[in-house]
């Protein structure tokens, strides 16, 4: 068959989807909003604080839960959800989560409930988890596209792509004299490596290299041949970084997709914003006015009327409707000047089949976080550019995916897995601004081949002159199990979390004015930790965040903990197996890492072993007998 690549790629997407719908399928069962409220499916009651229109009319709401405040819960930004009056019979607004911050919840509805009210009284609403299908349909759109393309580079693009194929040739000769801005040596080689590159290029950037001030640098020197690019990632968080930098580079960036998931010192970069600041969109608000009270005189009328009040009513709705259509064409006449005036696009992968630049093409399309994407999600945004230029590293977690059936159909593997071995434009940045040398050791020997230097700035840093930055706190024979939650299907170790906060306390003094990391594999641990700290004061005095090791991903401390909680007598180590969750779990640390795990059951494994007889030679190994006799 031809293609079979990209119908087995369908395939997967289509496992994943039905497993994700079977998922919340499954949620929704529960019978009563007790249930559902203790699922994490739910937030009822909550009152509706803020309410206002957004562009292309959609209604935004803000939301805040006035009860069961400390239930965890799985509503999250991007998730479509369903807004409701009434437990009984209720009326459903479906609606996308824009953010959550605590117990507060930002919600873009599909429908207009402004003027008539449904949702403005206090303490009778919920809002309630649901499937959203679009992003599948999104991916799967796309992938039939490219099967069925017949523009020349997005065909060589898609074969080179499926065979693992180099591309015969470059189509761009731009001059890379000239770099804007100051990068070390690897980072310029990867910069003019790059530039003009024809199909596709490369950026593996390992942990703490410079990958985004990489990025911005080669932005900003491509500005000088190309008008516009589309900058994209698979995650808002990802996307809004990138934008940041790029603006405060001087890069006039347009963000789409919703403004509420954009930090307060962004807004002025998104496409809502810039419209309310021009200054046509005063007028534009005027005709919007206009229409709203002809819609309203025109309802005034009573049912029973004679000929003329009928066609008076009908003249009204139908100015209505004119002025409406007036403002809509002033408002994409108005962002599409925006957008067309931009140095950057930024939006999400799936973001940019946004209606706003639905229509736009680019030269050259970059995507960040690469290694987190998956291959139908960055079709969606290479469909729109003649080339692509990539960055992120394979070495470190992939893409989520439910559907164990989809891993095994390759619905994991990106596009970064599958080119960075087989293109000569696939550029290594090898130089480390982030770790102590000890702890970039083990890793740069293990996962990127000895190839990472430390830069002299950070090389050596430490907490204080005599610490030591590399520790394993083995808890082998201390009778500290680890334990599985019927409830969440999640394990987690108490006894672990015993060990590491009296590591903390012993080390108190010498953490002020640090950032501390608590790492954990599995949600229970960090369920478990969080309601620990959440009543020690004494830790909660200090700058601490924990979070899994996925939730880490991107993120660094100056000292992290991790608790590895596998502790049993079969070496069963779950999901640790997959060593990239080790690598990222190591490279958040900058100058201390204490690793809190029961080596009996760790060195079943080949990695685990080696990294235990690397710390033994490099850094600090102690037994958990020597914490609990104090």
């Amino acid at each position: 068959m031809k293609h079979q690549r990209y119908h087995n790629l369908l395939k997967a997407i289509e496992e994943e989807r039905k497993n994700e719908e079977a998922y919340y399928r499954e949620l929704s069962k529960s019978a009563t909003p007790k249930d559902k409220i203790e699922s994490g499916i739910l937030w009822y009651p909550v009152d509706i604080v803020k309410q206002r229109y957004t562009i292309g009319e959609f209604v935004e709401i803000e939301v805040e839960r006035t009860k069961n405040l400390d239930k965890s819960h799985k509503l999250k930004t991007g998730v479509g959800c369903t807004v409701f009056k009434q437990l009984d019979e209720r009326q459903e607004y479906k609606g996308t989560i824009s953010f959550v911050k605590r117990n507060k919840m930002g919600i873009i509805l599909h429908s207009d409930v402004l003027e008539k009210g449904q949702l403005s009284e206090k303490g009778l609403t919920g809002v309630e988890l649901v499937y959203d299908e679009r992003p599948y349909k999104v991916m799967k759109d796309s992938i039939h596209t490219v099967m069925n393309t017949q523009e020349r580079h997005l065909m060589e693009l898609r074969d080179g792509i499926s065979n693992q194929d180099e591309f015969a040739y470059s189509t761009r000769s731009y001059n890379t004299d000239y770099i804007a801005g100051n990068v070390n040596p690897s980072q310029e080689t990867a910069i003019k490596g790059v530039m003009n590159t024809g199909h596709i290029g490369i950026i593996h950037g390992p942990p703490g290299t410079g990958k985004t001030t990489t990025l911005v640098t080669l932005i900003k020197t491509l500005l000088n041949n190309e008008k516009r690019i589309l900058v994209c990632a698979p995650s808002n968080n990802a996307v809004d970084l990138l934008a940041s930098k790029l603006d405060a580079a001087g890069v006039k960036v347009s963000r789409v997709g919703n403004v509420t998931r954009i930090a307060d010192d962004l807004a002025h970069v998104t496409v809502v914003e810039q419209l309310r600041n021009h200054d046509d969109w005063q007028h534009i608000k005027k005709v919007k006015i206009e229409a709203t009270k002809a819609r309203k005189m025109a309802g005034n009328f009573k049912r029973k009327f004679g000929s003329k009040e009928r066609e008076d009513r009908n003249a009204m709705y139908k100015e209505a409707r004119d002025l409406q259509k007036w403002a809509r064409d002033l408002e994409n006449k108005l962002v599409e000047s925006i957008l067309y005036n931009s140095q950057v696009v930024a939006t999400t992968l799936i973001g940019t089949q946004h209606r706003m630049i639905s229509d736009m093409e680019f030269d050259t399309l970059i995507i960040d976080e690469a290694s987190q994407a998956l291959e139908a999600e960055c079709w969606a945004a290479m469909l729109k550019a003649k080339r692509v230029i990539m960055a992120g590293d394979h070495m470190q977690l992939p893409p989520t995916i439910k559907s164990q059936k989809a891993i095994e159909m390759g619905l994991e593997e990106t596009i970064l897995d599958r080119m960075t071995p087989c293109i000569k434009e696939s550029y290594t940045l090898g130089i480390q601004y982030r770790m102590n040398e000890k702890i970039l050791s083990f890793p740069n020997k293990k996962f990127y081949g000895g190839k990472l230097l430390s830069h002299n700035s950070n090389a050596n840093h430490l907490i204080h002159d005599r610490d030591q930055p590399l520790i394993w706190i083995d808890t082998s024979g201390c009778g500290f199990e680890e334990q599985t939650s019927t409830e969440h299907r999640s394990k987690w170790n108490e006894g672990e979390y015993f060990i590491l906060r009296e590591h903390f306390m012993q080390q108190i003094e010498n953490y002020e004015d640090c950032s501390i990391g608590i790492i954990a594999p599995y949600a229970q641990q960090i369920r478990y930790i969080k309601s620990q700290v959440a009543e020690d004061e004494v830790i909660r005095a200090h700058d601490v965040t924990i979070n899994s090791i996925d939730g880490f991903q991107g993120q660094e401390k100056d000292i992290i903990y991790i608790s590895l909680v596998r502790s049993n007598d079969k070496g069963e180590l779950g999901f640790l197996k997959d060593l990239r969750r080790l690598n990222v779990a190591i490279t958040r640390a900058k100058k201390k890492l204490v690793i809190i795990g029961d080596v009996a059951t760790l060195s079943s494994d080949k990695t685990f072993l080696e990294l235990l007889e690397h710390i033994e030679a490099n850094g600090l190994y102690q037994s958990a007998w020597e914490y609990m006799a104090m």
